[in-house]
Order: structure tokens, then C-alpha cells, then sequence
């Protein structure tokens, strides 16, 4: 039967051993060299990102001038721009990291990995992103169109990979998501050349219907900013509690309309007015029987 003696632990032995590889001329040089090495590689990194960053803004504006041509879609080359600048920027990383020494296995995996986490915590991004592809693959709307998406109302301002912006009628930008867009009702007012106008009008129930609505039909009939055909007209809408509604219509151009619309608003009460027809507001008429009256003097 052996019996292991375990030598007892030499500290000066490993301080002398540590002593000596750490001023041995050849470890000297070879870690020196390793960090020179690793330096230039930092450097030169900062310097092929600082440089392709700069090449991707000096191409965005060239891709403006091409897109500004009538045969290319406004709305695709804002998408293409935010994709390109996204794109690029992940190239130069993967480029950096390459360079810095990262094996393309674990780089692959890495990005594997991380493409899986991402996908799950962003997945409404995902959607949004989709959103936007079939956006612009099927022309749902352009920028500078006039629409309507989720109750807001005004312009597309731009299309970008996630989000569309939208400029209200009060020069606020709200963005909304692609994925919104794309999974709700979207009105494009721009899709036909015209548009129809449509006010409600409430009149006294004392007044002639017919006076009234061809009072209401003449505002429209002689702006020359209306459309002749088809010709404005007007009907009974409804018959409210205390006013005959009166619906008025007409047709004008897209770029017509709001000027249209805020022209026939300023008129409509003086047109009233000097045909002397009132335009009531709510009330009500509260009638007593005589017997209750008699009652409550009693």
C-alpha cells in the first residue's frame, strides 16, 4: 500500500517562476506586440465605421435626387432610405467585429441567438416592419396624401420601416405604427380626384323647406372653386327635436376642398339671415294641463 506525500506549497518558488517569465525578453515582446496588434485593429475599426457612416450619408442625398423623379414612389424612397441607413450600420458592426478577431462560427451563432431574443421581445416591431413592406408594395398611400388612419386625420409626411408619420391639419406629426395601419380602415382621399362635400344644416320648422334649400344649393353654385358636374344639391337629412336638418352637397377638387369647405361655413348663417330663416338651437316646449295649473294656485 502507497502512500501519497503531498509536498508542502513553495511560495517562492511560484513568485520566482512568475518573476522570471514576466521579464523574459521574448514574453515581453510577444504581449507588446499582441497589444500593438489589438490597437491597430481598434483604430482601424473607428476608422472603417466613421468612414462608411460618412459614405452612407453622402449616398442618402444622392438617393433623394433619384427618387425625386416622377417614375419613382416618394413614399418607397423614404423606405428605402431608412433601410438602407439600418443596413449599413449593421454591416460596418459585423465588419468591425471581424476584424477585431470574432470567429464567423460564434458570430453566426451570436447573431442567431440574438435574432431569436429579439424577435420575441419585438415582435409588434416585427409586424410594424412588415407593415411597412406592404405598405409600400402596394401603394396604400403615398407621402403627401391626404388620409385617414385610426381617427387621425391629415397628411403622410414620411414612411419609415416602423412608423408612418402623419401631419394633422394643426402641423402636429403623429406617428403611427405600420402594423396599426395595415390591421385597420385606412381612407385615402387622394385616390380620386375629387371628393364630396357634406354639411348638415339645421332649420326652423316655421321656414319654407324649399326657400331653404335652394338658398343653401346657390352658396355652393356660385363658387367657382365647385364642380359643375356633378351639381351641388340639397334634401332633408333628418327631423330633429327642434330643427329640420338639411343635408348640402357638392363636389370639388381634392386641393379645393378645405378652402371650400371654411368659404361655405362663413356664409351659410348670412345667406340665412337675409332670407330670414332662423337656425334654432336645442329647446323645449313644456306644456302644463289646465287641471294641473288650477291645482298649483290652490
Amino acid at each position: 500500500m502507497s502512500v501519497e506525500i503531498n509536498e508542502p506549497y513553495n511560495a517562492s518558488g511560484f513568485l520566482q517562476d512568475l518573476y522570471d517569465t514576466m521579464t523574459d525578453q521574448a514574453y515581453l515582446v510577444n504581449v507588446t506586440a499582441g497589444w500593438i496588434h489589438f490597437i491597430l485593429k481598434v483604430i482601424a475599426c473607428v476608422i472603417l465605421y466613421s468612414i462608411g457612416v460618412r459614405v452612407v450619408k453622402r449616398f442618402l442625398p444622392v438617393l433623394n435626387k433619384f427618387t425625386d423623379r416622377k417614375s419613382v414612389n416618394s413614399s418607397l424612397g423614404s423606405f428605402l432610405k431608412s433601410m438602407i441607413n439600418i443596413g449599413a450600420r449593421g454591416i460596418l458592426i459585423t465588419m468591425c467585429l471581424l476584424i477585431l478577431g470574432v470567429k464567423e462560427s460564434s458570430l453566426i451563432a451570436f447573431f442567431g441567438t440574438l435574432g431569436i431574443g429579439v424577435g420575441l421581445a419585438l415582435k409588434d416591431n416585427l409586424s410594424n416592419l412588415a407593415g411597412g413592406i406592404i405598405i409600400v408594395t402596394f401603394n396604400i398611400y403615398k407621402v403627401g396624401d391626404e388620409v385617414r388612419i385610426a381617427d387621425e386625420m391629415g397628411y403622410i409626411h414620411s414612411i419609415d420601416v416602423l412608423f408612418t408619420a402623419i401631419k394633422t391639419h394643426n402641423d402636429d406629426i403623429i406617428m403611427v405604427p405600420n402594423g396599426m395601419v395595415v390591421s385597420n380602415k385606412v381612407i385615402n382621399y387622394d385616390m380620386t380626384p375629387y371628393r364630396r362635400l357634406k354639411l348638415i344644416i339645421g332649420v326652423d320648422y316655421n321656414c319654407d323647406i324649399t326657400v331653404a334649400r335652394k338658398t343653401l344649393e346657390n352658396i355652393l353654385r356660385r363658387n367657382p372653386l365647385v364642380l359643375k358636374e356633378p351639381a351641388p344639391y340639397t334634401h332633408v337629412d333628418s327631423y330633429g327635436d327642434s330643427s329640420i336638418n338639411i343635408a348640402l352637397k357638392g363636389y370639388i377638387l381634392n386641393e379645393n376642398f378645405w378652402t371650400v369647405y371654411k368659404q361655405t361655413l362663413n356664409e351659410i348663417k348670412d345667406e340665412l339671415d337675409k332670407m330670414g330663416i332662423g337656425i334654432p338651437f336645442p329647446q323645449m316646449d313644456l306644456h302644463l294641463d289646465k287641471d294641473v295649473v288650477d291645482n298649483l294656485k290652490k
